[in-house]
């Protein structure tokens, strides 16, 4: 690197930066205009629109001859400060929200937010204010005399990069090991680039490692993200109809219809009225397949009471089933709360020696929001299970999601091995626009 000449060194940078702006134009026209429906994939798209609009006046810049000392070309590498660092910032802060938010935990980035966004104009503006008043003196087209100011604006792309680093090793469990490599290709590349800058002697790295970050994250991020979204909305269409039809599975029906035909010998009366719920049940269930709106929640729990009368003629006093209800008057997803009950029976009290209880409870919260919960006395689990996607918790997690993508509302779930499980719904008032 040493012996090589100025003019060498500037034919290799603008034989690089051309490419790199022609591979992301590439990127840029075959985006799926249908992926900007997503936020993380608008704020992406617009990620590598700023870095594309930089590559390419730079990559002008430096054919001209006046990369360092054109006001124009200032300008843009400024404006590069906020679109390649401070809009990474706020891709990866609202990766981070939206992974949260679907595992039904809160995640509050608006402060951090506003902080990335006031680094990174303050930075440039550190950065054009320092190219004007001759902070920085150049030296050669490639050797820059940095001054103090442009070193302290400079520091805000360093802290956006640490910033972010921090955050995807905090929320690594809930990422996953892969997205989170993945999502810290920038800092990583972006690091490097910085650190070999000495070695390179005038040769442009930055710029091609913000190509090759796109490009990764473009091909393992986007790519499996459209994947798991058609996953996502064909499961949603069967966990639609499973919530909808409630308990209607071939071995819940035989169930039910086993106990009644047992009951047609030993107490026709008891076969009769089973037979007039188990009617109700199934024509309630059937109309909550022909929508997915919310439903007052005093509909939702005369489905709870048809369904826990029918498995109470099934398992006897093996099931105890208790109602504190002080509050109906709200809206919620149709057979959410059931599907809860439902878990309850099934997988706390039917596998208990002895049986247990299923207390429902609701209560209108101060703020006008109400609160619900579902305790059962069963055998309980590790909830650390949850978190794993073949743990056999399907119904929980996909309780959860609907809850917050039709109400914004959250729920928590609490058990413990032989003690028992409670899952806790907490809706809050819709806000007036």
């Amino acid at each position: 690197m040493a012996g090589m000449s100025e003019l060498t060194v500037r034919a290799i940078n603008i034989t690089v930066l051309s490419f790199c702006s022609l591979e992301l134009l590439i990127l840029l026209f075959s985006f799926p205009r249908f992926k900007l429906k997503d936020r993380a994939s608008r704020i992406f798209y617009a990620k590598m629109l700023v870095s594309t609009f930089t590559i390419v006046c730079y990559t002008i810049s430096i054919i001209i001859g006046d990369d360092y000392s054109n006001p124009i070309s200032v300008i843009v590498h400024a404006v590069a400060y906020i679109g390649i660092y401070a809009v990474y910032m706020l891709y990866i802060l609202y990766i981070i929200e939206n992974v949260n938010n679907s595992a039904g935990h809160t995640v509050v980035i608006d402060l951090v937010t506003y902080i990335t966004i006031g680094i990174g104009v303050v930075g440039s503006l550190l950065w054009m204010f320092s190219m004007f008043n001759n902070s920085v003196s150049e030296l050669s087209s490639h050797h820059l005399r940095y001054g103090r100011v442009f070193v302290i604006g400079h520091l805000g792309s360093f802290i956006l990069i640490l910033t972010s680093v921090i955050l995807l090793i905090k929320h690594r469990k809930i990422l996953g090991d892969r997205e989170t490599l993945v999502l810290m290709s920038m800092p990583v590349l972006m690091l490097s680039a910085i650190l070999l800058e000495p070695v390179a002697r005038g040769i442009e790295l930055r710029y091609p490692c913000i190509v090759l970050e796109f490009l990764i994250v473009y091909t393992q991020h986007h790519t499996e993200l459209e994947v798991k979204q058609e996953i996502r909305e064909t499961q949603g269409m069967k966990q639609r109809m499973t919530l909808a039809t409630g308990r209607m599975k071939p071995h819940y029906l035989y169930n039910v219809l086993t106990t009644i035909y047992y009951l047609c010998d030993t107490s026709p009366e008891k076969a009769q009225s089973a037979i007039g719920i188990f009617s109700e049940y199934l024509r309630s269930t059937l109309e909550a397949m022909e929508r997915d709106e919310p439903v007052e929640f005093s509909w939702e729990l005369k489905e709870i009471r048809s369904y826990l009368a029918l498995e109470k003629i099934r398992f006897g006093d093996r099931l105890n089933v208790e109602y504190d209800i002080e509050y109906d008057e709200f809206l919620i997803p149709p057979l959410t709360v059931q599907a809860l009950v439902e878990n309850a029976v099934d997988h706390g009290i039917s596998a208990a020696e002895n049986g247990g209880t299923v207390r429902i409870v609701t209560r209108k919260l101060s703020d006008g929001g109400a609160q619900i919960r579902v305790f059962d006395d069963g055998v309980g689990f590790d909830v650390s299970e949850l978190e794993r996607p073949a743990s056999g918790h399907d119904g929980i997690r996909s309780v959860r999601e609907r809850l917050s993508r039709a109400m914004g509302a959250d729920m928590t779930v609490t058990s413990s091995v032989d003690k028992g499980t409670t899952a806790i719904i907490t809706i809050r008032p819709q806000k007036k626009h």
